[in-house]
């Protein structure tokens, strides 16, 4: 009895061994990020945390999902079909030592988060877009309104600032073709809707839209119409994600369709490295099973320049001519009136915040020279740059407001 006792421990501890081997292989995902790059990613989780729908297990599809953004390691991630509060804040504190993360706010079960690197990126604001749109808009985006995440960047010589729009448009799902077509002009009748929101909203700014788009960009998955995105590609908006259309790629895993799309603004088609779109669609091949016991859709990934979006670049030739020109200027940090003395006469100057915006300009018909000062009472604390402009070039000095 001892004897048989014993051999059922062995047999027990060698199957929790194979079992902690096969889910430890089951999970080895690969690095995707780029450690120089901004990494910007969207995957639909399939009702992640609903016990009747998506996979069965629960257990091991949370658990896929935590290892996949964990390993994968990605700089911002977009997940839809967030089916579950728990869940969704069980890994959200899971991630919390490398991620933050927001959440919609509307009332559809399957909801749109986003993860961001806490290391890269601070948030100024978010909301979820049902308050921006009238009820026919709502009533195209099947009341899963966008969620809109801003987020201004960290750790560089500039802060720039990036507006992430997560969405999940309505599905083909209907029985009948009335229903498939109808699903189609929602799609179509929220790309309008989205087109007007970012060019009234976001225009000039940086954003990037990206979710499950639930269509794909060439034509239709409905009898191969005409793309309902058609509007935006037609606008010449950047989808780094038509590439992977392109090359018969598939974001969903039973059929052949790229459904799940990357949009930026024309202000990051700069910034974007052409030709880095990817779909992660040999998932399986680190995860048994991945398309029955994780998701059924893929995730779509895509880098862009990080230092072009975090580095103050000054000309070599104002370079130069800040070499020939001597200024002082105090106090450094300053809480009311700020001082400068150019050996150089100036016939302008100019304050600058850390995104860009002018908080103090003066420009002049004729030189200035001597020693001048900026009254700052008024302006906030924080990080600014004053240019001043000469004959010899142009001086540029970062200083404190306190």
């Amino acid at each position: 009895m001892i004897q048989r006792q014993k051999a059922f421990q062995i047999l027990l501890s060698f199957s929790l061994l194979l079992l902690l081997i096969n889910s430890s292989h089951a999970q080895n995902f690969p690095k995707l990020g780029n450690d120089t790059l901004l990494d910007v990613a969207c995957w639909n989780t399939e009702w992640l945390g609903d016990a009747t729908n998506g996979p069965s297990d629960e257990a091991t599809q949370y658990n896929n999902v935590k290892a996949l953004i964990e390993k994968t390691d990605l700089d911002i991630i977009a997940l839809e079909e967030i089916s579950n509060m728990s869940t969704y804040n069980t890994l959200s504190a899971a991630l919390f030592a490398k991620y933050d993360t927001y959440i919609s706010t509307y009332s559809q079960t399957q909801k749109t988060g986003i993860f961001w690197r806490k290391s890269m990126f601070d948030v100024i604001g978010v909301q979820t877009l049902n308050i921006a749109l009238n009820s026919s808009e709502n009533y195209a985006f099947a009341s899963r309104p966008p969620l809109q995440v801003c987020l201004q960047t960290k750790g560089g010589t500039k802060i720039d600032t990036i507006y992430f729009l997560v969405l999940h448009m309505k599905a083909q799902t209907e029985s009948s073709d009335a229903g498939r077509f109808e699903s189609y002009t929602r799609r179509q009748n929220a790309s309008i809707a989205l087109r007007i929101y970012v060019e009234s909203n976001l225009a000039g700014k940086k954003f990037i839209v990206l979710g499950d788009w639930n269509d794909d960009l060439d034509v239709s998955i409905y009898n191969s119409l005409e793309t309902p995105y058609k509007n935006l590609l037609n606008a010449n908006y950047t989808f780094p994600s038509r590439e992977l259309t392109l090359a018969g790629k598939s974001s969903y895993a039973f059929n052949s369709n790229m459904i799940d799309h990357i949009m930026n603004s024309k202000t990051l088609d700069s910034f974007y490295y052409s030709g880095t779109a990817k779909v992660f669609d040999d998932a399986a091949n680190y995860c048994t099973g991945f398309s029955n016991n994780t998701s059924d859709h893929y995730p779509v990934y895509a880098f862009y320049n990080w230092k072009k979006l975090t580095t103050r670049i000054i000309p070599a030739a104002m370079d130069e001519a800040d070499e020939s020109i001597q200024v002082q200027v105090y106090p450094n940090p300053v809480e009311s009136i700020l001082w400068f003395n150019c050996d150089k006469p100036i016939f302008g100057f100019q304050i600058t915040d850390m995104l860009g915006r002018a908080v103090s300009v003066r420009t002049e018909m004729k030189s200035m020279e001597g020693t001048q000062s900026i009254d700052l009472k008024d302006v906030l604390p924080g990080h600014y740059t004053l240019t001043l402009y000469t004959d010899a070039g142009v001086y540029h000095k970062l200083f404190v407001k306190l």
